[in-house]
């Protein structure tokens, strides 16, 4: 990854469904069902949350935690251990061209670049070093003394505003200017982060960011 980022201006990129094309998690979780690892108790635990999300009973941050319960008892460092295969199978495939391009671009400028997802940590550090993308803001499982997951997360779950409190801490350190910055996103959890830079842009988004980025004009990639 970059060491000394030249300039004030920044990218965020958002990561499910925008740098990458598809459901990080879905994909992880399809691996982890084939591999033996969900028992039907949890299965149905997330249908529920996602029929109870899709009927706005439920927040991301809901959903995050219910993600998150699937780590419990579990050794983190095997997961660490499976990330440079799974990037390498099932993500690096399924990266976005266009906004990988797009990533490039602002490399090119000598902007500082951002992944800012409600995703893990572990699995997504193959993805910051293949891209060299500069800073990392995400969530991060809380471990044991023992190498034990708790199946919490350790600190803020990076989804809506704590994205926005995340990315303040960041440009604070590094001088980032939000007026001159970009922010790409897909969803409505990423309208926070979005209406906090000078030039947000909206990718592939859901019916509802699709409806309030054409009240405010903002350009789709």
């Amino acid at each position: 990854m970059n060491q000394s980022p030249k300039s004030s201006i920044a990218a965020f990129f958002d990561f499910d469904e925008t740098l990458l094309a598809v459901d990080s998690a879905t994909i992880g979780f399809k691996v982890l069902k084939d591999q033996g690892y969900l028992s039907k108790t949890f299965i149905l635990k997330l249908l529920l949350g996602v029929l109870l999300k899709k009927l706005g009973l439920v927040d991301e941050q809901y959903m995050a935690r219910t993600f998150l319960s699937f780590y419990k008892g579990r050794q983190f460092q095997l997961f660490v251990d499976s990330a440079q295969p799974f990037y390498e199978e099932h993500l690096a495939p399924n990266l976005s061209v266009e906004v990988t391009q797009k990533l490039r671009w602002h490399q090119e400028q000598g902007h500082q670049t951002v992944l800012v997802t409600g995703s893990i940590d572990y699995y997504l550090k193959p993805v910051m070093e293949a891209l060299s993308i500069d800073h990392l803001l995400c969530t991060h499982l809380e471990v044991d003394a023992h190498g034990i997951l708790t199946g919490r997360p350790a600190g803020q779950v990076c989804v809506g505003e704590a994205k926005v409190t995340l990315a303040n801490d960041l440009a604070k350190d590094h001088g980032i200017d939000f007026s001159q910055s970009y922010a790409y996103g897909n969803s409505e959890n990423d309208i926070p982060i979005l209406k906090h830079v000078g030039y947000p842009v909206i990718v592939n988004p859901t019916r509802g960011l699709a409806r309030y980025a054409n009240r405010l004009n903002w350009p789709s990639l």
